[in-house]
């Protein structure tokens, strides 16, 4: 089964999630201006642009442009994440509650690696489920997909779950 990456999520969110998505990067409380920088250095280089010039426009002018087209993968991941950090909090929570991982309100705590007793294919699956019944489906599945292509190894037993890229 083939693994999601941040570019291949990124390509099949509609452009208002993706917006929704890049909004969150520059309003999100877990990312500092430099870290917004670093993680946008390629997208602007790719399209000429400097980071002064692109924090002079409102952030939905900001979100929309970021939205129109494909990132890098890192870029793709810092998005992503700070998508789920922003707007995904009980989701994420909920599912490492699910699987007994520790966390502060859906983050991983600090110094602590994840137990892979915890998450065996049985124990993703059941706890996929659970999310898929509290949860829209869609963003679920988003988050699932998020996960694997964050950390393969960790999470490679979700992959079946998340479904086959395109």
């Amino acid at each position: 089964m083939a693994l999601w990456t941040a570019r291949q999520i990124w390509k099949t969110l509609p452009k208002e999630r993706r917006a929704e998505a890049a909004l969150a990067l520059w309003e999100g409380e877990n990312v500092s201006r430099e870290d917004r920088l670093v993680a946008l250095a390629p997208w602007l280089t790719a399209r000429g642009f400097r980071g002064s010039y692109l924090e002079q426009l409102p952030r939905p002018r900001r979100a929309a442009l970021i939205a129109e087209g494909g990132l890098p993968e890192e870029t793709a991941m810092q998005v992503l994440s700070a998508f789920h950090l922003a707007h995904r909090r009980p989701l994420l929570s909920r599912f490492l509650d699910l699987l007994e991982v520790p966390h502060d309100n859906g983050l991983f705590r600090e110094g602590e690696g994840l137990d892979p007793e915890k998450l065996t294919a049985e124990r993703l699956a059941a706890a996929a489920a659970a999310l898929r019944a509290e949860f829209p489906p869609d963003d679920v599945d988003l988050y699932l997909r998020t996960l694997t292509a964050q950390d393969p190894v960790s999470w490679a037993a979700l992959a079946p779950l998340a479904g086959d890229p395109a």
